[in-house]
């Protein structure tokens, strides 16, 4: 993730044997440049995903984040750019595309 000043903070998802525990790597980035900045802004952010090291393809490939971390970034910036998987080209796209139809609480700030 690469805030609006141009930090760049990392995460890695916490798997738990519960799923429903486990914890997604945007969050845990999201969660630290909260710690050490504050609010900034999101100006980019991409999830990617690891083969396990016994895999013979070793490929990291960038993958759309979840219906919860899409929530979550929409949440802490509107305006945020996500990069999801487009073929074998990587595309940019506002998160407010990723999540037509956000619940509010009330009216649109």
């Amino acid at each position: 993730m690469r805030t609006r000043t141009g930090t760049v903070f990392t995460g890695v998802n916490l798997d738990a044997y519960l799923g429903r525990m486990a914890v997604c790597a945007e969050a845990v980035a999201l969660g630290r440049a909260v710690i050490d900045l504050g609010s900034d802004g999101i100006d980019t952010i991409v999830a990617v995903r690891h083969p396990p090291p016994e895999a013979k393809d070793q490929t990291v490939a960038v993958v759309s984040p979840c219906g919860a971390c899409r929530e979550l970034i929409f949440d802490y910036d509107r305006n945020a750019r996500v990069i999801v998987p487009n073929g074998k080209s990587p595309a940019v796209v506002a998160i407010a595309e990723l999540l037509p139809n956000k619940y509010t609480r009330g009216p649109e700030r």
